[in-house]
């Protein structure tokens, strides 16, 4: 009986995750599993660390990367590469997956004295194209979960070893990650690992075990630092491994060598089978929870296996169509930049590098972690896409106000992207014309960058927990079995929106309503957010016109709105002017708008008569006899000015998403919803309404 034993760890923070969580990671688990590591020189293990945690380690930490360079010298570690802002392959430019992994080869050549054999492919996600976006950087492997072999239909006892993809002449070898390490490993006892080997070699003879996991289980998951390093756990499983003379650790570059591949395969599009469910719509997803859960109830998941799947990890940006939003402004930007380059011969790098950054995969979805959810990382995406792009009109001296008019999002109907030298601004005609991105270059700031409240499938948990449910258990588990509720009555803040929360958004109410209604979806209203607007565009010396109109039937009345946007060269900010004929009701512009903390004395509003102490952009509130006001950010030194004619009444509110994490279920500022209303119903003729937002 002999049995190949290959230990894959992958370490990973996201661009834009806050530096006290790069140290504490740093500190609670990569340096800390380092360090045990290198006690024990004869276990052998390959990792992956990705680009903005290798950054912040440079800039930190560069011990770290020099003891893990003499590990790797010494023929302990091996060193797995990937793209280095940890890209998923199948939604960037194939520009940009070259560029990224040149990128983290370079690093790997620079600090470790060699170029990478093998690469992580984020989130796992497998793309048939994959082979031939990697070739000619002499990478030779990646490795996936098992899922996707049993997908294309091989047998459970293939599985212990690699396998041979291609696509075209392009060849690529696959490693399967086995499924029962990445549930056991390091939540059960390390002898219930050398069981499992024990008992599958019996039965074939010998294998190659895959572990290839998130490090972060390593003492960040919850209860796990204590479990991990303070009882002992990842000492007891190095020397249970060790003192058992057949197991044999080795790199996978090791493996190719000196065995043969198990077989040819073709893999389809995916990921595991977690990811497959949480991209799919939530009551699909529901239906397929239900009927896994049906199929483990007759002790027969591995009989299924091939035959159940859900979505692919590209659903993400349809179910979240401010992730489509992000990636759709990235490939744009990546096209513009490569033709600039090929067309003058002038290389681009400090945009590139920027733009790189914002195609980080962590705020473009949401599985078990916050990902989109959480605004820090979402504003990271922003940040650097609006770094990038800013650098590179400058490059070009681009001085005048510029539009594009097409359909980038491919959602059926044009967006407006219209950019100068101070800003960005994205009208969208197809969804009440509103506006969808106001992003300031200095600053690299998208002060529209919120996200719409959306029902999740793991909701329906919440749901069916007592209002005062709170889970207080300190028992080690995998997060994927674990139910936590941070707070008490959260599920009162499943509210969900009828539109997406764009800017510039026409609501019709029968009456004034409260802000705490509106927060909690108590209030009869009638959202244009979803509608189709006509729409015209002038240019005019260096300003731009968008005319946008509809006529609508409000509670068995018919009336008319249009508006016009106008956003000018020399000038900063977004002015629209409106014109509204036949309505006998309460008519309200909604803005929402995205200063990232909630509660923060830096960060507030300015209303006229508001006291200080409620000026807290967490605080619902409601003011008459409204022509200006602001949110004044002084962490970043600019203010966002409104002002409004005639006087309007203004209510707002905070905007919360209930989201699941790794450390349970918990709320989430997205933004504040501010509505600035005026009262038609003793109206006899038109109304014309002027609103201006702009920035200092």
């Amino acid at each position: 009986m002999s049995c190949n034993f290959i230990f894959c760890i992958h370490n990973h923070q996201p661009v834009g995750n806050f530096d006290h969580i790069f140290k504490w990671a740093f500190d609670d688990c990569y340096n800390k599993m380092l360090g045990i590591f290198m006690e024990y020189p004869d276990f052998r293990f390959s990792i992956h660390h990705s680009g903005p945690l290798l950054e912040w380690i440079e800039s930190n930490s560069p011990g770290y990367l020099n003891s893990l360079k003499v590990m790797a010298e010494s023929g302990q570690a091996e060193i797995i590469g990937g793209g280095f802002y940890e890209p998923i392959f199948s939604v960037i430019n194939e520009k940009d997956i070259k560029s990224q992994i040149f990128l983290m080869q370079n690093f790997c050549k620079n600090n470790f004295g060699l170029y990478p054999k093998g690469f992580w492919t984020a989130e796992r996600v497998w793309d048939p194209e994959i082979p031939n976006l990697v070739s000619g950087f002499d990478l030779e492997y990646t490795i996936l979960d098992d899922i996707h072999f049993r997908y294309a239909g091989i047998d459970e006892k293939n599985l212990y070893g690699y396998f041979v993809t291609e696509r075209l002449d392009k060849k690529l070898i696959v490693f399967p990650i086995d499924k029962f390490l990445r549930y056991s490993i390091p939540f059960k006892l390390p002898e219930d690992t050398i069981n499992y080997f024990k008992q599958t070699c019996d039965l074939l003879g010998s294998g190659a075990f895959v572990y290839g996991d998130d490090g972060e289980k390593f003492g960040l998951w919850p209860h796990t630092y204590k479990w991990v390093f303070e009882e002992r756990w990842l000492r007891n499983f190095i020397e249970s491994v060790l003192k058992e003379d057949w197991i044999k650790l080795v790199h996978p570059s090791e493996y190719i060598v000196s065995h043969k591949p198990r077989g040819r395969v073709y893999l389809t599009q995916g990921s595991y089978f977690e990811l497959s469910e949480w991209a799919l719509p939530p009551d699909t997803a529901l239906k397929l929870i239900n009927i896994n859960n049906e199929i483990k109830s007759w002790h027969r998941e591995n009989d299924f296996y091939p035959f159940i799947k859900g979505g692919v990890w590209n659903n993400f940006l349809i179910k979240y169509p401010e992730s489509n939003a992000i990636n759709k402004r990235t490939i744009l930007l990546s096209n513009e930049i490569a033709e600039f380059e090929v067309s003058t011969g002038i290389k681009c790098t400090e945009e590139k590098t920027e733009l790189y950054r914002s195609e980080c995969n962590c705020a473009y979805w949401h599985g078990l972690f916050g990902g989109i959810y959480l605004n820090h990382l979402r504003h990271a995406l922003y940040e650097h896409l609006l770094k990038s792009e800013g650098l590179f009109l400058k490059r070009k001296n681009e001085n005048s106000i510029t539009v594009n008019q097409e359909d980038f999002w491919n959602e059926g109907s044009e967006q407006i992207l219209i950019r100068k030298t101070d800003q960005s601004v994205i009208i969208v005609p197809g969804f009440g014309g509103t506006v969808s991105e106001f992003g300031i270059y200095d600053k690299a700031f998208n002060i529209f960058n919120t996200l719409r409240r959306k029902p999740e499938t793991y909701h329906e948990t919440l749901k069916n927990l007592n209002d005062d449910y709170y889970n207080n258990d300190e028992q080690v588990a995998s997060i994927h079995d674990r139910i936590t509720v941070k707070e008490k009555n959260l599920k009162n803040y499943l509210i969900f929106d009828q539109s997406r929360r764009y800017s510039f958004k026409d609501i019709f109410f029968k009456r004034i309503p409260a802000p705490e209604d509106l927060m909690f979806s108590r209030n009869e209203l009638y959202d244009c957010g979803s509608l189709d607007y006509d729409y015209q565009m002038e240019k005019k010396d260096d300003e731009i016109s968008i005319s946008l109109s509809r006529t609508l039937n409000v509670w068995n009345n018919e009336l008319t709105i249009s508006k016009t946007f106008k956003i000018a060269g020399n000038a900063t900010g977004i002015k629209a002017e409106y014109n509204i004929t036949g309505a006998d009701n309460i008519f309200g512009v909604e803005f929402n708008i995205n200063l990232l903390s909630p509660h923060d004395e830096n960060r507030y509003f300015e209303i006229p008569g508001m006291d200080k102490n409620n000026s807290f952009l967490d605080i619902p509130g409601f003011h008459d006899n409204i022509t200006y006001f602001a949110l004044t950010d002084e962490y970043e030194k600019f203010k966002i000015k409104f002002s409004c004619s005639p006087e309007a009444k203004l209510l707002h509110y905070p905007v919360y998403t209930v989201s699941q994490s790794d450390s349970g279920f918990e709320k989430n500022y997205q933004g504040s919803c501010l509505i600035l209303l005026f009262d038609l119903t003793k109206k006899n003729e038109s109304l014309a309404v002027e609103l201006m937002i702009d920035t200092l």
